[in-house]
């Protein structure tokens, strides 16, 4: 009897000792989804924000240039501060961060300008393997 009891305590330790190991590998993987994730909602962000950088009626192109320079061209880059995941939507914080670049009527010298800053509050979708802005409620930010 004395040995049966052993053996169970053995294997009793042997499933605490394993189970948070379990847990632990299991928290990792999510937490590297989770990571993953976020990369790819803010890719996703950065794209949204780069199409309307280019676009022709672009806010930055409303100012003009500096003396002797054109506007050509801007880089939009986008920082995730929060993901709050409903349903199958996800909102997205999201900072967003614009260079406009001049040059010189040739198209040459090409030079950065103050970048422009944003805050915007946007909710992304699942498209298969891509992400599908479905709404914008930066409002929701001012109140």
């Amino acid at each position: 009897m004395q040995k049966k009891h052993k053996i169970g305590l053995a294997a009793a330790a042997a499933v605490f000792v394993t189970v948070p190991g379990g847990l632990l590998v299991t928290s990792q993987a999510a937490a590297t989804d989770r990571d993953a994730e976020r990369k790819s909602l803010e890719q996703a962000a950065e794209d949204v924000f780069q199409r309307r950088a280019d676009a022709p009626g672009a806010q930055w192109r409303n100012y003009p240039a500096p003396a002797g320079k054109v506007w050509n061209q801007a880089d939009a880059r986008a920082d995730v501060t929060e993901v709050k995941k409903k349903g199958v939507r996800f909102i997205v914080d999201v900072n967003e961060f614009t260079t406009p670049y001049t040059s010189d009527t040739n198209g040459r010298k090409l030079a950065p300008t103050t970048p422009y800053v944003g805050m915007y509050r946007l909710v992304f979708e699942r498209d298969g393997d891509d992400w599908r802005l479905v709404q914008d409620l930066s409002d929701q930010l001012t109140k």
